[in-house]
């Protein structure tokens, strides 16, 4: 059949696939690690916080850095609004991370003012 003509070829289209099959997998892989990440909330003063934001904010730091990296593959291109679609919703996450950490310490803060009888009675006026 002369099959042993084309074992480059299939050599070469089977390590793209194998690639191509490697990003997809780490794709839905990071995709589907998300629906286990909960919050912790603890009671502060008379409102609840967010207990830690740790877990949370490791897991979109490397998944940014993969993320990244699978947009620099030579292989993307199968995958590559997915990828982009999943880097911006990481982008978005680590941003609303960020500015719930600064309002929660805001928050706590301010809060003890905001609880204080003589100030609510001056802000109900």
């Amino acid at each position: 059949m002369g099959l042993l003509k084309h074992v480059d070829a299939c050599v070469e289209t089977s390590e793209q696939a194998t690639k191509e099959w490697n990003i997809e997998n780490n794709l839905n892989e990071m995709i589907k690690s998300w629906d286990s990440i909960g919050f912790e909330f603890t009671q502060f003063k008379t409102s609840w916080v967010i207990k830690t934001y740790d877990d949370a904010v490791a897991l979109v730091d490397d998944h940014i850095a993969n993320t990244q990296a699978m947009l620099f593959s030579p292989f993307k291109k199968p995958f590559e609004g997915r990828i982009m679609d999943w880097f911006n919703t990481l982008k978005r996450i680590s941003d609303i991370l960020e500015e719930w950490a600064k309002l929660q310490v805001n928050w706590m803060y301010l809060q003890p003012i905001f609880d204080s009888p003589d100030i609510a009675k001056q802000l109900h006026k």
